[in-house]
């Protein structure tokens, strides 16, 4: 069985990097709808709706990112202005071999951006976490793809 590190991962949104990623998470869930009639004495159930949300956390430094041009992602002085845009793409990727190279397996999604919180302390860093639901079904790559 092959062991997979996250220490090459990434995120991007709508194409463009997130810069200094920490960490990022995905759930996938399934509601299930109980389909159980009297006389019946076990439960059953089919599957309903599907979803996915996630949140990502970075270092948060202004220098890494461009405010103005074509990778803009969104204005870390203003995080506001992504929050609740709809039709943003997200892409996380996965390093798949180890390398850091081309060999990287994505999950991709449109997805509402639903927050986006900076937090400093005294003693650390100044961090960003992102939060985001998924707006339609997410896809998992089976192909090398690279990391833009």
């Amino acid at each position: 069985m092959a062991t997979i590190t996250g220490n090459n991962g990434a995120v991007s949104v709508n194409g463009k990097a997130v810069a200094a990623v920490k960490n990022w998470s995905i759930d996938i869930t399934a509601d299930t709808i109980e389909t159980t009639t009297m006389g019946v004495d076990v439960r059953t159930y089919v599957k309903g709706l599907s979803s996915f949300s996630g949140s990502a956390d970075i270092y948060w430094d202004s220098s890494d990112w461009d405010t103005s041009g074509e990778n803009t992602t969104w204005n870390p002085t203003d995080g506001s202005s992504l929050v609740g845009a709809s039709g943003v793409t997200g892409k996380f990727y996965i390093d798949y071999d180890g390398t850091g190279t081309n060999a990287d397996k994505t999950f991709t999604g449109t997805v509402i951006v639903t927050g986006y919180s900076i937090k400093s302390s005294f003693d650390g860093m100044v961090e960003a976490s992102i939060s985001f639901q998924g707006s339609d079904a997410i896809t998992y790559s089976t192909s090398n793809v690279v990391y833009p």
